[in-house]
């Protein structure tokens, strides 16, 4: 079998994870998206608070592509990639982080904050190909969001899993709520009558850590996660 056959037959494994600061994302990703991973490479803008060298043992590269392209060619389980200088220098960084990405067969990527290095209507063309065929290296691709409405739609249109925590925009809102084709619900109010609660507001008031989930199936579920 041909290395592109082996590529079309790998199943898709894109996960979106969405939601405002403190919702419960870094619970989601950290206990459950990455208890078992080949290889790990993060692209983490926010490390100093989301620590995730510490979590996984990963080594640290701030801003240096080269120093990148060595860790990569290394022995090293998990790199974390911590972008610097200019919102020019970060989304150049970006991309070129994507493409050394796509030379890693098999590994877990893992990116933080997609709407400082896309846009609704733009994304690099490296981070088109990791989201659109990136299962063709057999990767699993993780990216977040706290704003989705600023976001790349290429992105949320090839997600297989889409968690979302609350969001606090209603332009937000309305994006996750079609991302998940959410129905409005009926909810008892005073004296027992029907009040219809719409797909926006039920996105907009979770609680912390309760999320809605659409499954590969196309399924929506909702639930609760704990707290790290």
């Amino acid at each position: 079998m041909s290395n592109q056959t082996k590529g079309t037959a790998n199943s898709a494994k894109i996960h979106a994870v969405i939601g405002a600061s403190g919702t419960g994302k870094s619970s989601y990703i950290k206990g459950e998206l990455l208890r078992r991973y080949k290889r790990l490479i993060i692209w983490s803008p926010l490390e100093e608070t989301d620590q995730y060298a510490g979590f996984c043992g990963g080594v640290v590269i701030k801003g240096r592509v080269t120093a990148l392209v060595a860790a990569v060619k290394s022995d090293a389980k998990a790199i974390v990639f911590v972008p610097t200088g200019s919102d020019a220098d970060v989304k150049k960084q970006f991309d070129q982080f994507c493409r050394i990405v796509w030379e890693m067969e098999g590994a877990t990527v893992l990116i933080e904050e997609l709407s400082r290095v896309t846009m609704p209507s733009w994304s690099p063309p490296a981070w088109r190909n990791l989201s659109t065929a990136g299962r063709h290296k057999g990767l699993t691709l993780i990216g977040t969001a706290q704003r989705p409405a600023s976001i790349d739609k290429d992105f949320l249109g090839n997600c297989t899993e889409v968690r979302c925590y609350r969001v606090n925009y209603e332009n937000d809102a309305k994006v996750m709520a079609d991302s998940l084709n959410l129905q409005t619900v009926y909810e008892k109010g005073q004296g027992g009558a029907a009040v219809a609660v719409k797909p926006q507001k039920q996105l907009r008031e979770l609680p912390n850590f309760h999320f809605f989930h659409k499954n590969p199936d196309l399924s929506v579920r909702r639930g609760k996660n704990k707290s790290l």
